[in-house]
C-alpha cells in the first residue's frame, strides 16, 4: 500500500513571479496588496478549495 498524494505540495513561490500567475498550488511569499488584486482577479474563476492562490489573496482585498 503506498502513501496518499498530498494535496499540496507547499512550493513557496515570490507573488511577483510568474509562476504566480500560472500555478494554483503555491504558497506566496512577498504579496503586496496590489499584487493580490491582481493574482486574485487571475485567479478568480478557480474554486477556493483547490487554489491556493485565491486563499492567499483574499486576506489582502478589502
Amino acid at each position: 500500500m503506498s502513501a496518499p498524494t498530498p494535496r499540496f505540495s507547499h512550493m513557496f513561490v515570490p507573488a511577483d513571479g510568474p509562476m504566480a500567475e500560472f500555478l494554483c498550488h503555491v504558497e506566496l511569499f512577498g504579496l503586496t496588496a496590489v499584487r493580490a488584486e491582481f493574482l486574485h482577479a487571475l485567479h478568480d474563476d478557480h474554486p477556493r478549495d483547490d487554489c491556493l492562490v485565491v486563499t492567499a489573496t483574499e486576506l489582502y482585498l478589502p
